[in-house]
């Protein structure tokens, strides 16, 4: 049985820290669109995935706890539809993450398929429960004293651990160093890949003017586009049959 080889495609996490790693997100979003031509399909899976979850979360709000204001509705019951939906929809968005990433390295795996694989890690759950308790407790803590400020750590928090679970399904990271690792990869290209969050925040706001419908490009394309940056500042591992075949379907390795 011939032996299974690897290796990394795109840079790496010690030259990125070292600040060696070069972003032109000029020419890295050209490459995420011409994936997203033909590679949207596979997110959108997810995307009518998490719809229908969404769906099922505003049913059980007003039919099964008879909450009609959100705005009325008690702080403990929000705070335990909060906590189901971050445990439904982890894997979900894992698997997003990681067909962007797969998409990255020219490999296209069913959304499925990948769904199935994050399903069998708990970690991805916990890992994202971790990091929202960690996000709206430094927010809360800070906007007692100043609201603007609170808001401005919440919205840093997001971006700096915005790696995360790349870096916990990809790298399989202990969930502490993935939360760490991407705090300084983000810190140490802050300029950059604040730029790249704050202008798909823009985009998705002009996105709401056409009724959503540029959605199904616009949503494919952040997915792909945050895969070939994490490429390009961590490095992906991928499986070869021979010295020119890459495994197609999927990155993760057993």
């Amino acid at each position: 049985m011939e032996e299974q080889k690897f290796e990394v495609i795109g840079g790496s996490l010690d030259k990125s820290l070292r600040g060696e790693t070069q972003l032109d997100l000029k020419e890295l979003a050209r490459e995420s669109w011409e994936l997203t031509k033909n590679r949207k399909s596979e997110v959108l899976q997810g995307v009518l995935f998490l719809f229908f979850i969404a769906i099922i979360l505003a049913w059980a709000l007003q039919s099964v706890f008879g909450v009609t204001n959100i705005e009325t509705a008690p702080p403990r019951l929000l705070m335990m539809i909060k906590v189901a939906g971050i445990i439904v929809t982890a894997p979900i968005i894992a698997s997003m993450l990681m067909l962007g990433i797969s998409h990255s390295v020219g490999s296209k795996p069913p959304f499925f398929l990948l769904l199935k694989k994050v399903l069998s890690s708990v970690l991805v759950i916990l890992l994202t429960l971790a990091i929202a308790a960690f996000t709206d407790l430094s927010s809360s803590l800070i906007s007692s004293v100043n609201v603007l400020v609170g808001f401005i750590v919440l919205i840093y928090l997001g971006m700096a651990t915005g790696f995360s679970m790349m870096l916990l399904v990809e790298k399989k990271l202990a969930p502490s160093q993935t939360i760490i690792q991407s705090f300084k990869v983000y810190n140490r290209y802050i300029l950059p890949l604040s730029f790249f969050y704050l202008a798909f925040v823009l985009l998705f706001i002009l996105g709401m003017f056409t009724f959503g419908i540029v959605y199904i490009w616009l949503i494919p394309f952040y997915f792909n586009f945050k895969g070939v940056l994490y490429r390009e500042l961590f490095g992906v591992r991928v499986a070869k049959l021979d010295n020119n075949k890459l495994i197609s379907e999927s990155i993760f390795h057993a």
